[in-house]
C-alpha cells in the first residue's frame, strides 16, 4: 500500500495551477444538487470514474462544495503512474492482494476524522459514462463494518459530459446525499437509481421530444 503524504506546497500548486490546467479542457464544470454538509462529520463521496481528469473535478468538489480535506482511494497502478497524487491525499489499493485489507482499514480510519472527505470510485477502475448501470467492486462492505459506529455522511456524484452549444464539453456533476443503510448492495441499487435519473436529466437538456428519452434505462 502506498500511503498519502500531504504536502502543503504541492497542495498549493494543485489548487492554484494544476486544477485549472486540467479543467481548461472543459467549457465549464457545473455542480448540480444541493448538499447539506455537516462539518462535525466526515463524508464518503462515491463517483463514477470515466477519465483521469475526473480527479481534478473531485478536487474542486472537495475544495469548493464540501470544504473538507481531500483523501482518495486510487488503484495502485494508477498511483504509481502519477506518484505526485500521494502528496494531495491519495492512497493506493491493490485488488486481489494481501495489502488490500490494509488499504480498507486505512480508509475506515480516515472516516473518523470529521475534516476528511474520502473519495472512492466504487467501480474500481475506468469505465465509460455511457454505461446504463454501474457496478460496485467488493471492499465497501468491509469499510462499512469497520466504521459502523462512526458518524459520517455518504454522497453520490455522477459526472456526465456534453458539448451541445460549446466547442468544449460541459461537465455536469450531479450530487445527492444517500441516507439509506450502509450496505454495499443496497447502496449500489440506490446509486444506479440516481445514475439513471441523472442520465435522463442530461438527455432532457435543450428540451428534445419526450419520446426520445431513455425512460427504460
Amino acid at each position: 500500500m502506498i500511503k498519502d503524504k500531504p504536502n502543503k506546497f504541492i497542495k498549493w500548486i494543485a489548487t492554484e495551477i494544476a486544477e485549472g490546467w486540467v479543467l481548461r479542457h472543459f467549457a465549464s464544470v457545473k455542480f448540480i444538487g444541493e448538499l447539506t454538509v455537516k462539518q462535525d462529520r466526515s463524508c464518503l463521496m462515491l463517483m463514477n470514474h470515466y477519465s483521469f481528469n475526473d480527479g481534478a473535478i473531485l478536487h474542486r468538489l472537495c475544495r469548493k462544495i464540501l470544504k473538507k480535506q481531500l483523501k482518495a482511494m486510487v488503484i495502485e497502478s494508477q498511483l504509481k503512474a502519477f506518484p505526485s497524487l500521494k502528496y494531495l491525499g491519495c492512497f493506493s489499493v491493490s485488488k486481489n492482494s494481501r495489502t488490500m485489507i490494509e488499504s480498507l482499514n486505512y480508509a475506515s480510519e480516515l472516516l473518523q476524522d470529521p475534516t476528511v472527505m474520502l473519495g472512492i470510485y466504487p467501480q474500481g477502475g475506468l469505465y465509460s459514462m455511457h454505461l446504463n448501470k454501474m457496478h460496485f467492486v467488493r471492499g465497501l462492505d468491509y469499510i462499512f463494518k469497520r466504521s459502523d459506529t462512526t458518524p459520517y455522511q455518504v454522497f453520490f456524484g455522477v459526472t456526465l459530459l456534453d458539448y451541445l452549444e460549446s466547442f468544449k464539453p460541459v461537465a455536469r456533476v450531479y450530487l445527492t446525499e444517500y441516507q439509506g443503510a450502509r450496505q454495499a448492495d443496497l447502496m449500489e441499487e440506490a446509486y444506479n437509481q440516481f445514475y439513471t435519473a441523472c442520465k435522463q436529466q442530461q438527455q432532457r437538456l435543450f428540451n428534445p421530444p419526450e419520446r426520445v428519452i431513455d425512460i427504460n434505462l
